[in-house]
Protein backbone atom coordinates (compact mmCIF):
# COMPACT_ATOMS: atom_id res chain seq x y z
CA UNK A 1 0.00 0.00 0.00
CA UNK A 2 3.06 2.27 0.00
CA UNK A 3 2.23 5.34 -2.05
CA UNK A 4 -1.53 4.81 -1.73
CA UNK A 5 -3.96 7.40 -0.41
CA UNK A 6 -6.54 6.73 2.32
CA UNK A 7 -9.70 8.83 2.71
CA UNK A 8 -11.37 8.60 6.13
CA UNK A 9 -14.88 10.06 6.31
CA UNK A 10 -16.60 11.38 9.45
CA UNK A 11 -20.09 10.05 8.71
CA UNK A 12 -22.46 11.85 11.08
CA UNK A 13 -20.63 15.17 10.84
CA UNK A 14 -20.86 15.16 7.05
CA UNK A 15 -24.42 13.81 7.04
CA UNK A 16 -25.66 16.55 9.39
CA UNK A 17 -23.92 19.32 7.44
CA UNK A 18 -24.97 18.00 4.03
CA UNK A 19 -28.56 17.48 5.15
CA UNK A 20 -28.92 20.91 6.73
CA UNK A 21 -27.38 22.69 3.75
CA UNK A 22 -29.55 20.87 1.21
CA UNK A 23 -32.70 21.32 3.30
CA UNK A 24 -32.02 25.06 3.44
CA UNK A 25 -31.44 25.23 -0.32
CA UNK A 26 -34.33 23.00 -1.44
CA UNK A 27 -36.75 22.70 1.46
CA UNK A 28 -35.95 18.99 1.61
CA UNK A 29 -36.05 16.04 -0.77
CA UNK A 30 -38.50 13.12 -0.81
CA UNK A 31 -39.19 10.26 -3.18
CA UNK A 32 -42.52 10.01 -4.99
CA UNK A 33 -43.70 7.56 -2.32
CA UNK A 34 -42.81 9.96 0.51
CA UNK A 35 -39.42 8.70 1.74
CA UNK A 36 -37.13 11.43 3.05
CA UNK A 37 -33.79 11.52 1.19
CA UNK A 38 -32.35 14.97 1.90
CA UNK A 39 -29.43 13.72 3.98
CA UNK A 40 -28.95 10.58 1.92
CA UNK A 41 -28.61 12.54 -1.32
CA UNK A 42 -26.57 15.36 0.20
CA UNK A 43 -24.07 13.00 1.80
CA UNK A 44 -23.77 10.80 -1.29
CA UNK A 45 -23.30 13.74 -3.64
CA UNK A 46 -20.68 15.39 -1.43
CA UNK A 47 -18.79 12.15 -0.85
CA UNK A 48 -18.65 11.37 -4.57
CA UNK A 49 -17.42 14.89 -5.33
CA UNK A 50 -14.61 14.60 -2.79
CA UNK A 51 -13.58 11.15 -4.02
CA UNK A 52 -13.53 12.52 -7.57
CA UNK A 53 -11.30 15.42 -6.53
CA UNK A 54 -8.98 13.58 -4.14
CA UNK A 55 -8.85 10.25 -6.04
CA UNK A 56 -8.00 8.06 -3.03
CA UNK A 57 -7.08 4.41 -3.47
CA UNK A 58 -8.85 3.46 -0.22
CA UNK A 59 -11.94 4.84 1.56
CA UNK A 60 -13.51 4.10 4.95
CA UNK A 61 -16.48 5.80 6.65
CA UNK A 62 -16.50 6.08 10.47
CA UNK A 63 -19.76 6.52 12.39
CA UNK A 64 -21.04 6.76 15.98
CA UNK A 65 -22.30 3.28 16.86
CA UNK A 66 -24.05 4.27 20.10
CA UNK A 67 -22.92 4.60 23.68
CA UNK A 68 -20.30 7.17 24.65
CA UNK A 69 -17.79 6.80 27.45
CA UNK A 70 -17.34 10.59 27.58
CA UNK A 71 -21.01 11.15 28.41
CA UNK A 72 -20.69 8.52 31.13
CA UNK A 73 -17.66 10.37 32.50
CA UNK A 74 -19.34 13.80 32.36
CA UNK A 75 -23.08 14.48 32.28
CA UNK A 76 -22.35 17.96 30.91
CA UNK A 77 -20.50 16.68 27.85
CA UNK A 78 -22.41 17.76 24.71
CA UNK A 79 -25.49 18.36 26.89
CA UNK A 80 -26.09 21.59 24.94
CA UNK A 81 -26.47 19.81 21.58
CA UNK A 82 -29.88 20.23 19.94
CA UNK A 83 -30.80 16.83 18.55
CA UNK A 84 -33.67 15.88 16.24
CA UNK A 85 -36.79 14.65 18.02
CA UNK A 86 -40.06 13.05 16.91
CA UNK A 87 -40.62 12.85 13.18
CA UNK A 88 -37.45 14.80 12.45
CA UNK A 89 -35.39 12.22 14.36
CA UNK A 90 -37.14 9.41 12.50
CA UNK A 91 -36.34 11.02 9.16
CA UNK A 92 -32.70 11.58 10.08
CA UNK A 93 -32.24 8.02 11.33
CA UNK A 94 -33.97 6.66 8.23
CA UNK A 95 -31.65 8.64 5.96
CA UNK A 96 -28.56 7.57 7.91
CA UNK A 97 -29.62 3.94 7.65
CA UNK A 98 -30.10 4.27 3.88
CA UNK A 99 -26.52 5.47 3.50
CA UNK A 100 -24.97 2.90 5.84
CA UNK A 101 -27.04 -0.11 4.74
CA UNK A 102 -27.66 0.54 1.04
CA UNK A 103 -25.58 3.28 -0.60
CA UNK A 104 -22.14 2.58 0.86
CA UNK A 105 -22.34 -1.25 0.54
CA UNK A 106 -23.38 -0.87 -3.12
CA UNK A 107 -20.36 1.35 -3.67
CA UNK A 108 -18.10 -1.17 -1.93
CA UNK A 109 -17.14 1.32 0.79
CA UNK A 110 -16.57 -0.16 4.27
CA UNK A 111 -17.85 1.43 7.48
CA UNK A 112 -16.45 1.39 11.02
CA UNK A 113 -18.34 2.06 14.24
CA UNK A 114 -17.31 0.86 17.71
CA UNK A 115 -19.98 1.06 20.40
CA UNK A 116 -18.92 3.16 23.37
CA UNK A 117 -16.55 5.31 21.29
CA UNK A 118 -17.11 8.34 19.11
CA UNK A 119 -16.33 8.34 15.40
CA UNK A 120 -13.49 10.75 16.29
CA UNK A 121 -11.77 7.97 18.22
CA UNK A 122 -12.04 5.52 15.33
CA UNK A 123 -10.77 8.18 12.91
CA UNK A 124 -7.80 8.95 15.17
CA UNK A 125 -6.95 5.27 15.57
CA UNK A 126 -7.14 4.49 11.86
CA UNK A 127 -5.11 7.57 10.91
CA UNK A 128 -2.44 6.57 13.45
CA UNK A 129 -2.28 2.93 12.34
CA UNK A 130 -2.37 3.51 8.57
CA UNK A 131 1.42 3.57 8.44
CA UNK A 132 1.70 2.05 4.96
CA UNK A 133 -0.10 4.92 3.24
CA UNK A 134 1.80 7.77 1.69
CA UNK A 135 -1.09 10.16 2.32
CA UNK A 136 -4.17 10.21 4.55
CA UNK A 137 -7.04 12.69 4.18
CA UNK A 138 -9.83 12.98 6.74
CA UNK A 139 -13.12 14.49 5.57
CA UNK A 140 -15.05 16.13 8.40
CA UNK A 141 -16.86 19.23 9.65
CA UNK A 142 -15.46 18.80 13.19
CA UNK A 143 -12.44 20.88 14.19
CA UNK A 144 -11.59 18.41 16.96
CA UNK A 145 -10.29 16.15 14.18
CA UNK A 146 -7.51 18.67 13.51
CA UNK A 147 -5.70 16.97 16.41
CA UNK A 148 -5.02 14.10 13.99
CA UNK A 149 -2.98 16.22 11.58
CA UNK A 150 0.63 15.13 11.00
CA UNK A 151 3.11 15.34 8.14
CA UNK A 152 1.16 12.54 6.39
CA UNK A 153 -2.35 13.24 7.70
CA UNK A 154 -4.37 16.24 6.54
CA UNK A 155 -7.95 17.23 7.28
CA UNK A 156 -10.37 18.37 4.60
CA UNK A 157 -12.54 20.63 6.72
CA UNK A 158 -16.05 20.96 5.32
CA UNK A 159 -17.28 24.40 6.41
CA UNK A 160 -20.42 24.66 4.30
CA UNK A 161 -22.19 23.06 1.36
CA UNK A 162 -19.72 24.60 -1.08
CA UNK A 163 -16.63 25.41 0.98
CA UNK A 164 -13.86 23.08 2.13
CA UNK A 165 -10.32 23.78 3.25
CA UNK A 166 -7.41 21.38 3.38
CA UNK A 167 -5.73 21.66 6.76
CA UNK A 168 -2.14 20.58 7.22
CA UNK A 169 0.26 21.52 10.00
CA UNK A 170 0.84 25.13 8.73
CA UNK A 171 -2.92 25.76 8.41
CA UNK A 172 -3.58 24.38 11.90
CA UNK A 173 -0.85 26.58 13.36
CA UNK A 174 -2.27 29.59 11.52
CA UNK A 175 -5.74 28.95 12.95
CA UNK A 176 -4.90 27.77 16.46
CA UNK A 177 -1.44 29.19 17.07
CA UNK A 178 -0.18 25.78 18.19
CA UNK A 179 0.73 22.39 16.74
CA UNK A 180 -2.12 19.88 16.17
CA UNK A 181 -1.42 17.73 19.28
CA UNK A 182 -1.62 20.85 21.46
CA UNK A 183 -5.15 21.86 20.39
CA UNK A 184 -6.53 19.78 23.27
CA UNK A 185 -4.50 21.85 25.76
CA UNK A 186 -5.82 25.10 24.29
CA UNK A 187 -9.41 23.88 24.50
CA UNK A 188 -8.88 22.48 28.00
CA UNK A 189 -7.86 25.94 29.17
CA UNK A 190 -10.33 28.08 27.23
CA UNK A 191 -13.23 25.61 27.03
CA UNK A 192 -15.19 24.34 24.05
CA UNK A 193 -18.75 25.65 23.77
CA UNK A 194 -19.65 23.21 20.98
CA UNK A 195 -19.10 20.27 23.34
CA UNK A 196 -20.31 22.13 26.45
CA UNK A 197 -16.87 22.01 28.08
CA UNK A 198 -16.15 24.86 30.49
CA UNK A 199 -12.62 26.20 30.68
CA UNK A 200 -10.91 28.54 33.12
CA UNK A 201 -12.75 31.79 33.59
CA UNK A 202 -10.87 34.68 32.02
CA UNK A 203 -8.82 32.55 29.66
CA UNK A 204 -9.83 32.76 26.00
CA UNK A 205 -8.33 30.91 23.02
CA UNK A 206 -5.57 33.49 22.39
CA UNK A 207 -4.41 33.51 26.01
CA UNK A 208 -4.67 29.74 26.14
CA UNK A 209 -2.54 29.40 22.99
CA UNK A 210 0.13 31.66 24.47
CA UNK A 211 0.19 29.70 27.71
CA UNK A 212 0.63 26.47 25.76
CA UNK A 213 3.40 27.99 23.62
CA UNK A 214 5.20 29.37 26.70
CA UNK A 215 4.94 25.91 28.27
CA UNK A 216 6.25 24.17 25.14
CA UNK A 217 3.05 22.14 24.91
CA UNK A 218 3.94 20.16 28.05
CA UNK A 219 0.94 19.49 30.31
CA UNK A 220 2.94 19.59 33.56
CA UNK A 221 4.36 22.98 32.64
CA UNK A 222 0.91 24.27 31.66
CA UNK A 223 -0.49 23.20 35.02
CA UNK A 224 2.24 25.18 36.82
CA UNK A 225 1.43 28.40 34.96
CA UNK A 226 0.26 31.17 37.38
CA UNK A 227 -3.11 31.47 35.63
CA UNK A 228 -3.67 27.71 35.68
CA UNK A 229 -2.17 26.32 38.89
CA UNK A 230 -5.37 26.84 40.90
CA UNK A 231 -7.50 25.14 38.26
CA UNK A 232 -5.57 21.90 37.67
CA UNK A 233 -8.57 19.63 38.20
CA UNK A 234 -10.61 21.43 35.53
CA UNK A 235 -7.83 21.24 32.95
CA UNK A 236 -7.03 17.58 33.64
CA UNK A 237 -10.71 16.60 33.40
CA UNK A 238 -11.14 18.58 30.18
CA UNK A 239 -8.09 17.00 28.55
CA UNK A 240 -9.57 13.53 29.05
CA UNK A 241 -12.77 14.55 27.24
CA UNK A 242 -11.11 16.47 24.41
CA UNK A 243 -8.22 14.22 23.36
CA UNK A 244 -9.10 11.38 20.97
CA UNK A 245 -8.88 7.87 22.38
CA UNK A 246 -7.01 4.99 20.76
CA UNK A 247 -9.51 2.17 20.10
CA UNK A 248 -7.77 -1.13 20.77
CA UNK A 249 -10.56 -3.03 18.99
CA UNK A 250 -9.19 -1.63 15.73
CA UNK A 251 -5.59 -2.76 16.24
CA UNK A 252 -5.93 -5.66 13.79
CA UNK A 253 -7.49 -3.56 11.00
CA UNK A 254 -6.81 -4.90 7.51
CA UNK A 255 -6.57 -1.72 5.45
CA UNK A 256 -6.74 -3.64 2.19
CA UNK A 257 -10.47 -4.08 2.95
CA UNK A 258 -10.89 -0.35 2.30
CA UNK A 259 -9.55 -0.42 -1.27
CA UNK A 260 -11.91 0.99 -3.88
CA UNK A 261 -13.08 -1.47 -6.50
CA UNK A 262 -15.36 -3.72 -4.45
CA UNK A 263 -18.63 -2.05 -5.47
CA UNK A 264 -21.02 -3.28 -8.15
CA UNK A 265 -22.26 -0.76 -10.71
CA UNK A 266 -25.66 -2.48 -11.09
CA UNK A 267 -26.17 -2.29 -7.31
CA UNK A 268 -25.38 1.43 -7.31
CA UNK A 269 -27.70 1.95 -10.28
CA UNK A 270 -30.49 0.07 -8.47
CA UNK A 271 -30.02 2.07 -5.26
CA UNK A 272 -30.00 5.39 -7.12
CA UNK A 273 -33.12 4.41 -9.08
CA UNK A 274 -34.97 3.33 -5.92
CA UNK A 275 -34.15 6.61 -4.18
CA UNK A 276 -34.84 8.62 -7.35
CA UNK A 277 -31.36 10.12 -7.51
CA UNK A 278 -31.92 11.04 -11.13
CA UNK A 279 -29.01 13.50 -11.44
CA UNK A 280 -26.56 11.01 -9.95
CA UNK A 281 -27.95 8.24 -12.17
CA UNK A 282 -27.06 10.31 -15.24
CA UNK A 283 -23.47 10.51 -13.94
CA UNK A 284 -23.25 6.79 -13.27
CA UNK A 285 -20.57 6.11 -15.87
CA UNK A 286 -18.26 8.74 -14.35
CA UNK A 287 -19.14 7.56 -10.82
CA UNK A 288 -18.31 4.01 -11.81
CA UNK A 289 -14.91 5.15 -13.02
CA UNK A 290 -14.19 7.15 -9.86
CA UNK A 291 -15.22 4.29 -7.52
CA UNK A 292 -13.67 1.60 -9.76
CA UNK A 293 -17.00 -0.22 -9.77
CA UNK A 294 -17.28 -3.72 -11.22
CA UNK A 295 -20.15 -5.18 -13.21
CA UNK A 296 -22.11 -8.30 -12.23
CA UNK A 297 -21.31 -9.59 -15.70
CA UNK A 298 -17.59 -9.55 -14.92
CA UNK A 299 -17.68 -10.78 -11.32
Amino acid sequence: MKGDKLLIVDFHALLHRSRNALAKATGGLTTSDGRSTTGTYGFTNNLLSIIDIERPSHVVVCYDAGGNWRKEASSDYKANRVRPIGEEAERFNFEAKLVLDEILPAMGIETVGIRGYEADDAIYTLSKDAVDFNEIVILTCDQDILQCVTERVRVLLFNSAKKVRMMGIPEVQEKWGVLPPHIALVKALSGDSSDNITGIRGIGPKTASQIVIDSYGVLDKVLKHPKVENHKAIVEANIVLIKPTYVTELESTNFSDYALGNGIIEDVQSAFASLEFNVLSKRLEKIGEVLKLKSHAKV
